[in-house]
């Protein structure tokens, strides 16, 4: 159950973006330097998130109630799961606008800070709540809390850089909600798409299986040190990057790093399985097949969002817009026809091949990109 709750709080919170993380990205990457023109951005950005949001949420609340529903969740409980996954997403909001902020002024000593400390006061809460009694409710609770304080802090830290009476720009707010229509599509199907294998789960009725997918994810965790690095340094670089020459070399230095910090770690899952999966407990000690895929899914992802990051720095979507759906579906049918779904290792093998089919879409809008930039120098 709280891994349906998590779930679907980051899907509301993906929904509640469409696109706007992309253009304050794009968009700020030229005006950064600009307190006052920066600070219209950072109000048109927040005005277009909050309108997104209860479209967002009247979208995920529901779909998370009938997935907790069919896991079996009290009706009690339901509604609780439900109030912490609305009350997760609200200050995300606003929290993710102002680390753009942070990111692009390179206040890197804050982030951390900012990071270590929400992550602090999370190990305390729930070692709190561990020693006296916990359950999924009380666990979504403190993924609130830490929201809210994350909000708090970025709110005080990224205010200083842009002026916050800064009226809200026409041309900002078009451009957003250009590249938003232009992502809409795409960014809702990649919400259901993150949740495929959970939806999988739950309509065969395998709650097991749902505790054990997202156990052996949680071995993903180990990739947040690399994440983090590259969402608070590298990618914003790579967007305030001018010289047009040193792009493709940028690009593929930051991709190739990716998979070559990556392979190890399936190697490790492949060969073995069990240091990692001693991590989780006794109880998963079974699953070394499962481990092998599951991380490697979760690799893949990550080379596919450090891909997308880039391209979305840039603003350079091309074929995704067209492609990406039209893709990822013929694949998960051709998945459906060829394996049998009612069992747990061809549901993992299904969730890694729909990971991994995204890659040469992100690929192609690169080199597009790439030559554009040069035609327009």
């Amino acid at each position: 159950l709280f891994a349906i709750a998590n779930s679907m709080q980051t899907t509301g919170n993906l929904l509640a973006d469409l696109g706007i993380g992309l253009g304050l990205s794009s968009i700020g990457g030229r005006v950064w330097q600009d307190r006052d023109r920066f600070g219209s951005l950072l109000n048109t950005a927040l005005g277009l998130r909050r309108r997104f949001a209860v479209l967002s949420l009247a979208v995920t609340v529901p779909v998370a109630g009938w997935m907790l529903w069919c896991n079996g969740a009290s009706v009690a409980l339901l509604f609780g799961l439900c109030l912490c996954i609305a009350a997760g997403v609200i200050p995300l909001l606003g929290s993710s606008v102002f680390t753009v902020s942070l990111q692009l002024h390179a206040e890197y000593r804050k982030m951390q800070k900012l990071a270590l400390g929400n992550a602090l006061l999370r190990v305390a809460l729930i070692s709190g709540l561990a020693l006296i009694r916990i359950n999924s409710l009380l666990a979504a609770t403190v993924g609130a809390v830490g929201n809210w304080v994350q909000y708090i802090f970025a709110r005080r830290w990224a205010l200083p850089l842009a002026n916050p009476a800064a009226p809200t720009n026409a041309d900002d707010r078009s451009e957003l909600l250009r590249l938003s229509a232009k992502s809409l599509p795409n960014a809702i199907f990649f919400c259901f798409q993150g949740q495929v294998t959970l939806l999988i789960l739950t309509l065969v009725g395998n709650t097991t299986g749902i505790a054990d997918v997202v156990a052996i994810g949680r071995i993903a965790v180990l990739f947040t040190v690399f994440s983090t690095v590259f969402a608070s340094m590298l990618a914003p670089r790579f967007a305030r990057c001018q010289d047009l020459d040193r792009l493709p070399r940028l690009y593929a230095l930051l991709v190739g790093g990716t998979v070559a910090v990556l392979a190890p770690v399936v190697l490790l899952a492949w060969r073995f399985p069990a240091p990692l999966l001693w991590l989780l407990g006794a109880k998963y000690a079974s699953l070394g097949n499962e481990c092998a895929w599951v991380i490697a899914a979760g690799c893949v992802a990550q080379i596919c969002g450090v891909m997308w990051s880039l391209n979305c720095s840039r603003a350079w979507l091309f074929v995704q817009p067209i492609a990406f759906i039209p893709t990822i579906l013929i694949t998960q049918v051709l998945c459906v026809v060829m394996l049998d779904l009612r069992q747990f290792h061809e549901v993992l093998v299904f969730n890694l091949i729909a990971t991994t089919v995204p890659t040469w879409i992100y690929f192609v809008d690169a080199l597009i990109g790439m030559r554009r930039s040069r035609r327009g120098r």
